[in-house]
Parts: C-alpha cells; structure tokens; sequence
C-alpha cells in the first residue's frame, strides 16, 4: 500500500437504499486486500460520532463511510476532528461527492480502491457549526430536502418528480450575500465539488482542492424554461443559463429577510435566515 493503514472501520448507513443489497462481510473478505477490518451499522448521527471516537486514539485506522453524501458528510467531520483517514463505499441515492472524487459506484471497485488509492487532502466547508463535504443549498434545493428525506424510495426519479411538484409552489426571496443584496433568488448552491449527484453538475469548475467556495445563485425558471434548464445541468452548462448567477469565495455571510429552508450535503438541516460559511482548505484526507 502506498501509506500505513492497518485497521479499517467501516461504518454503514442501513438506511442507505442500496446497503440492503450486499453481504458486507463477504464482499470485504473478498475484495479488501487487508487482514484487520471491522464493520459496524450506525443507528443515529451521534452513534456515528462515538462510534468513530472510540478509534480515534489510533492514526492508523481508516474510517470509510458506506452510505451517500449524508452519511460521509457525519463522518467527514469526526475523521477530519481526530486527523484520521476516510474511505468512500457509494451507495446512496446521489453520491455527488464520491462521482466528482471518481469513486466507483460499484462496491468491489471501490472496496479494491481503498488499498491501491492514495490519500489526497481535500477542502471542508464549515457552515455555521456544522461541516459540509460537498454541497450547501438554500431555498429550492433546501425545501426539496424537506420532503426528499421522508420518501420510502429515493433516487433521481423521485427527486425529479418531487421537483416539478415542488416547483409551482416555490417561492422566490431577497439574500445578501457578502453584504451585496440579490433580489428575486429562487436557489443557490454553495458548493465545494461540482455536483449534487447523478451527475447533475451545478458547478463545472469546481475543485475540492483550490480552497475557494463556488456558488450558484438561479432565478426561478419559468415552466416552459424547466427542460432546457435540465438539459443545461447534465450537460455541465448551467452557467451559460440567463438564469444563473456566479460568484466565487472562501468565505460568506448569508442574510435572509425572510427564513428559508436548507439542506447540508443532501440532509435537511431547516429553516434559517443568516449562516457564515467558510473553507477549510485540504483539512481532510480521503483517499482516491
């Protein structure tokens, strides 16, 4: 291996869709080229967190996440806490940061990646108190979440149906961000790597390694505009959109008149009305 991991810790989220699929046990024997592993199902965020605290005392551990954005967003913070390594195992409904990191989506590709892979720092976003791995989304994104989080069945079709439903009852608002005042929002996107998952790509130029925060700021599109604006996201050309705004920073203080809702990494995190978000650069190791 090309650095010293001697016990890895996997940690499986069981509400992840796919994780139902697969015999663990069998599937890391046989594809993890490593002679010490345990795994372990966390029940709630903080069974997570003590989880990862009761190995944090030995560098050599390797804490991999089998879940999607959300469950390696809980565990990104620990691992980054306690200076320890992470592991991505993708079987969420999106997985946007581990297909903009290039992670297989398939278990044994990346169970075989753990032990050839190399570790590579990358940015964190702190956003208010809490650490985000891949995207921050306020207004529509954040009320998609809302309802996203409580379907049986997750995945790309039922957030695009949720979507268009979601959409007529929308709202616009008034953010400052930075002190400077954007008036009629409908959504904006803070993020650190360039998608949302399957492959919707709101920010091209993103890099998890340049410490520099993208954010999209879109108008509400009309009904007929739906289409080519969904044309325009899976073809890496949202920024070429009338309706998008663009801004770059390592820092931001967001001012909300009115609250909206928000999501970090996919999970709903409520209602809020100013959050100062900020880059960690290259704080956690992950490796690729």
């Amino acid at each position: 291996m090309q650095f010293e991991v001697r016990k890895f810790l996997f940690i499986i989220n069981p509400k992840s869709g796919a994780q139902r699929r697969y015999d663990w046990e069998y599937m890391i024997e046989k594809h993890l080229k490593a002679d010490l592993f345990l795994i372990l199902e966390s029940v709630s965020p903080a069974h997570s967190d003590e989880l990862v605290r009761q190995y944090s005392e030995d560098t050599s551990v390797c804490v991999v996440a089998v879940g999607g954005d959300g469950t390696v967003s809980e565990l990104a913070k620990m691992v980054y806490k306690f200076d320890l390594m992470l592991g991505i195992i993708p079987i969420g409904s999106g997985n946007g940061l581990a297909r903009h990191l290039k992670i297989s989506t398939n278990p044994a590709k990346a169970l075989a990646r753990l032990t050839t892979g190399k570790p590579k720092h990358i940015d964190l976003i702190k956003v208010n108190n809490r650490y985000c791995c891949n995207t921050c989304g306020i207004g529509f994104s954040g009320l998609i979440s809302r309802y996203f989080g409580n379907k049986g069945k997750r995945g790309f079709t039922t957030y695009f149906k949720l979507a268009l439903r979601l959409h007529k009852e929308s709202k616009c608002f008034d953010v400052v961000l930075n002190d400077k005042l954007f008036k009629d929002v409908w959504s904006i996107e803070i993020a650190n790597s360039s998608q949302l998952g399957n492959n919707a790509i709101v920010s091209p130029l993103a890099s998890v390694s340049d410490g520099i925060m993208d954010v999209l700021i879109m108008s509400k599109p009309k009904s007929w505009q739906i289409p080519g604006l969904i044309y325009m996201v899976f073809s890496r050309n949202i920024l070429k959109s009338s309706l998008s705004h663009f801004i770059r920073a390592s820092e931001l203080i967001v001012q909300l008149p009115v609250e909206q809702e928000h999501h970090i990494d996919g999970e709903h995190r409520g209602l809020i009305s100013e959050l100062e978000v900020k880059i960690l650069p290259s704080v956690l190791k992950v490796i690729l």
